[in-house]
């Protein structure tokens, strides 16, 4: 089973001669949104071994996830009060946190693969509201990051 650090090196070997082709291509040219592209790949590329209950992905992935999920609430609908985002957050960091999984399970198949990455970029969307072109272009970049994990795991090495 590799390691984190491989399954990063592995995804940004690939990652850099999609965004390289992209760029190429013009069909990406705004530096700030490769940085974005390659962040959240890199977040999709660790993301599947969120089901490993004692790993530090799990941990931070799920305090990450909470924080985000939490903002954007009170954000967009106007939690009025401290106390309801700081409930909202720990219970969605609770969930996150200790939602009881199997190693490899859920979290490593094809289908789990392509939720994740359209949640992820329809969430990305609902806060950024970009265009159809860009959510096409995140939700690439999401999946392959996801999808290199699952390939590497099944490679083995």
């Amino acid at each position: 089973m590799p390691s984190w650090k491989v399954h990063l090196i592995f995804d940004m070997i690939i990652l850099i001669v999609i965004l390289g082709t992209l760029y190429g291509w013009g069909l990406i040219t705004d530096y700030i949104l490769i940085i974005f592209l390659t962040l959240f790949n890199l977040l999709a590329t660790i993301s599947p071994d969120i089901d490993t209950p004692k790993s530090n992905i799990r941990k931070y992935l799920s305090l990450l996830l909470s924080v985000i999920i939490t903002v954007y609430l009170i954000i967009n609908f106007s939690l009025g009060s401290i106390f309801y985002g700081l409930l909202g957050f720990i219970i969605v960091y609770l969930v996150i946190r200790f939602f009881p999984t199997k190693h490899r399970g859920a979290t490593h198949k094809l289908w789990f693969s392509l939720v994740f990455s359209l949640g992820m970029t329809s969430i990305l969307w609902f806060m950024f509201n970009f265009s159809g072109f860009e959510f096409g272009i995140y939700f690439l970049i999401i999946f392959w990051g996801y999808l290199s994990h699952l390939i590497l795991d099944k490679v083995g090495f």
